[in-house]
């Protein structure tokens, strides 16, 4: 990778970031917005639901749009718009409105995903794996910098300091125009829908989003439950509980890096299959650990599930090179969209068998991805 293309992947990556802000602050929001307007629980999943829908399960419409039309100007006004529309509805004044700038916040989210997985695969020359791994640990960063953000903000409740939260999107929005303008045409673009039919029911590209959406079920899963096991279950402190799932989100963008590193080195399926095979004894471990080796046991979890998720991108991406911003979104967006609306299922296993048998699920889920793992062809670069 050139130098001057290495910095507009870095620009990407910070961009990814700040557009995924929202994505950890709304976590925040969420009390503070009950409060404001007296909202049910229900309510509140509305809030969540829309969100979700909007930014993840959305970006494929926006992967079609870019493979159809490349627009490299998403970029910039989805950073700028996932910004505003988060500050908006920090200060909306009924529900209603909440409810649509929340839309707005994703809208943007979902917009910026495609295209900015794409130009990070066009920059990125040979080193895809690399150059990818960079963008997608940006949006790691972003979601869990985002709720620490915004709880700073709301520390002494809303007022003007919350103008600060748009900083960010403004400093990296607004240089992402000239980004924008420099990033390669895509080659082998514009081809016809029928093509694109067919790569879509290639077995091999759907067992890939199968093993995508295995994965983000399972850190979804993780990262979801690990509180109220601890916390709820074991009646443990909080503290403590906070402290294991900062381990588990920071150790998950190391796994990231190294993952996308590997796979311009030894391929993409490789560390796919390399990765997905000791999850299940990592997580059986994870009930009868003590002490500091939950510690580890979490951290290498969350590094074998996050290395093939930039291997998975990369893979998706030459899987279908005539539609790149298409295959971004199924990967970015609806498969790991859709994974991470399994906690819901999970959630119904805790309530049913209690909470020690999601556990349970989430040690058998990997074998699944195996599974699925081997129907997946390696493309070459």
């Amino acid at each position: 990778m050139q130098h001057g293309s290495y910095n507009k992947v870095l620009l990407l990556a910070a961009g990814h970031a700040v557009t995924d802000l929202p994505q950890g602050a709304i976590l925040v929001a969420l009390p503070f917005l009950k409060d404001h307007f007296g909202l049910t629980y229900t309510q509140v999943s509305v809030i969540m639901l829309i969100q979700s829908l909007t930014s993840s399960v959305s970006q494929p419409i926006f992967g079609y749009w870019s493979d159809k039309k490349p627009s490299p100007w998403l970029m910039p006004v989805g950073c700028l718009l996932s910004g505003v529309g988060m500050l908006a509805s920090l200060w909306a004044s009924s529900y209603e409105w909440l409810l649509a700038f929340t839309f707005l916040s994703g809208l943007g989210v979902a917009a910026f995903h495609p295209e900015g997985a794409k130009a990070a695969h066009l920059l990125s020359g040979t080193a895809k794996g690399k150059g990818v791994s960079f963008f997608v640990v940006g949006g790691s960063v972003g979601m869990a910098a985002g709720s620490l953000f915004l709880a700073v903000l709301l520390a002494n409740g809303p007022g003007p300091q919350l103008l600060l939260y748009i900083v960010p999107s403004l400093l990296i929005g607004i240089p992402l125009f000239r980004v924008a303008a420099q990033v390669p045409r895509q080659v082998g673009g514009g081809v016809s829908t029928g093509q694109q039919c067919k790569d879509l029911v290639s077995l091999s590209l759907l067992a890939l989003l199968a093993v995508v959406f295995i994965r983000a079920m399972i850190s979804s899963g993780l990262s979801t439950f690990i509180p109220l096991y601890f916390v709820s279950y074991l009646q443990g402190s909080q503290v403590f509980a906070s402290s294991l799932l900062s381990v588990y989100l920071a150790a998950g963008a190391i796994g990231t890096l190294v993952g996308g590193t590997l796979s311009d080195r030894y391929g993409s399926k490789k560390v796919m299959l390399w990765s997905i095979a000791p999850v299940s004894l990592v997580v059986g471990l994870f009930q009868i650990a003590s002490g500091f080796w939950i510690f580890v046991i979490l951290a290498l979890a969350s590094i074998l599930l996050s290395a093939a998720h930039s291997s998975s991108l990369v893979l998706a991406q030459r899987m279908m090179p005539g539609n790149v911003g298409m295959a971004s979104g199924l990967t970015l967006g609806f498969s790991f969209g859709v994974g991470s609306l399994g906690v819901l299922l999970l959630g119904r296993i805790a309530d049913i068998w209690t909470l020690p048998a999601v556990f349970d699920v989430l040690a058998i889920l990997p074998l699944a991805g195996l599974a699925f793992t081997w129907f997946v062809q390696d493309i070459s670069h």
